[in-house]
């Protein structure tokens, strides 16, 4: 049962209702944003890195197709969002937990070599790996979900 006015204050609900909606679709909107740009970002990386490890002629190489293949299933994701719809906060959610372990198993197989270099792939790789986690987690909130919903 819907109240349309509070009984101990008289406050409109309803109005109450549409400003938290506004907020929680201004939120979700940013959010989609910022993931839209990370993953055109990602595209980009995931792209020079086949192209510098096809240079190299090491054919093994597979983790580019990953964060490739990741960054779109987060950007349509994001747009399916953007519509409202539950099923892209699943297919982001997936693409995202794939990039995250992809980064996951990259930081190891740096930290396992000790020059400087692979340090530094390491805390790079780290990096990226903040923000995936925190917008993986800001995606699940109550809000976002209720919106979706």
């Amino acid at each position: 049962m819907e109240i349309n006015f509070c009984p101990l204050c008289g406050e409109n609900q309803r109005a109450v209702n549409l400003i938290q909606e506004r907020e929680r679709a201004s939120f979700l909107i940013v959010l989609c944003f910022l993931t839209i740009m990370g993953s055109l970002f990602t595209m980009g990386r995931a792209y020079l890195y086949e192209m510098i490890f096809l240079m190299d002629d090491q054919s093994n190489y597979f983790r580019g197709w990953i964060y490739g293949a990741s960054s779109i299933g987060t950007f349509i994701g994001a747009i399916m969002m953007i519509q409202r719809k539950l099923k892209g906060l699943y297919l982001y959610s997936i693409s995202q937990c794939l990039y995250i372990i992809t980064v996951l198993v990259a930081s190891v197989s740096y930290s396992n070599e000790f020059n400087g270099s692979d340090a530094i792939a390491s805390g790079i790789a780290m990096f990226f790996l903040i923000p995936s986690v925190a917008f993986l987690i800001m995606y699940w909130t109550n809000m976002i979900r209720k919106h979706l919903s």
